[in-house]
């Protein structure tokens, strides 16, 4: 039917468009209990009004710092995938000097069994991946075809550029 949409679909809105709150320390018996006998001991549990994850340390494994792994998963249980909110994740949880990356693995090391997502973070704040952008850009302009969408009251970085600082700056790059 056109023009409805499920009750989980206007609840996941609600919440996507609630403040964020910060995280909390919690235990799965609150969020879970079925799950409790599932969990690993090392697993530590924080939630917010929008998200549930479970960060895990794992040791150094030959050429590469320790990691941490963060397993996020929304509250309501939507599958929507939003890069601003994992970069909130990892920079509340881990630490905004930290890297991580998201994995899409080959067929054959996949595991997908929830609306779940994964992250994986150099304990070492400053250890850099071999990839990536070398230097920040941050913008909330449509430009060049693109589109962004602004910044929520109050959380637009200092450093956020408007259409005309983003074509300047590109402008200079060439």
């Amino acid at each position: 039917m056109r023009g409805r949409r499920s009750p989980r679909t206007r609840a996941g809105r609600a919440a996507s468009d609630a403040r964020w709150t910060a995280f909390e320390r919690a235990t799965i018996g609150v969020v879970h209990s079925a799950l409790a006998p599932l969990v690993d001991p090392r697993e530590i549990l924080y939630v917010n009004n929008r998200y549930q994850v479970a960060v895990r340390r794992l040791p150094p494994r030959e050429g590469w710092p320790p990691l941490i792994h963060l397993s996020i998963k929304r509250r309501d249980k939507a599958p929507l995938h939003d890069w601003r909110d994992l970069q909130r994740i990892k920079n509340e949880l881990v630490g905004p000097a930290h890297e991580a990356v998201e994995l899409y693995p080959a067929e054959s090391r996949l595991v997908d069994s929830s609306n779940q997502f994964h992250l994986w973070c150099s304990a070492d704040p400053a250890f850099r991946f071999p990839f990536g952008w070398r230097e920040r850009l941050v913008s909330d302009a449509n430009s060049y075809g693109t589109v962004q969408r602004p910044w929520p009251l109050g959380e637009r970085p200092t450093d956020c550029l408007d259409a005309q600082g983003l074509e300047g700056r590109l402008r200079n790059a060439r």
